[in-house]
């Protein structure tokens, strides 16, 4: 495997590990620190383990801010609090899965 593969591919696992972590913990949070600003987030009312859920659901409601439409004043200030993180590691994930791409094609596995 090419080093630059090799690279950008353990970037790419450890960005899914890192996001996935902060979204998960920010859900539980939700949950049950806000559950009313959970469902006007639109998450499912009984999350287990086979409920879908989506980052980018999640994400979307954070970039688009509406989460200010919410009567939930802490919900708001808890949702206005992680946005930055949530979103920064989202785009990370992103931009470090294109880059594992790009870095296939160019250097092959």
């Amino acid at each position: 495997m090419n080093r630059i593969t090799i690279f950008t591919s353990m970037a790419f696992a450890l960005a899914i590990a890192m996001e996935t972590a902060i979204w998960v913990t920010f859900l539980q949070r939700l949950r049950v620190r806000h559950p009313r600003q959970w469902l006007h987030a639109a998450q499912p009312a009984f999350w287990q383990d086979r409920t879908a859920l989506s980052a980018r659901v999640t994400m979307r409601y954070l970039h688009d801010r509406d989460y200010l439409s919410s009567a939930d004043q802490e919900g708001v200030h808890y949702c206005g609090r992680g946005r930055t993180v949530m979103l920064a590691t989202y785009w990370f994930t992103a931009l470090t899965g294109a880059g594992t791409l790009v870095a296939l094609a160019l250097y092959g596995w």
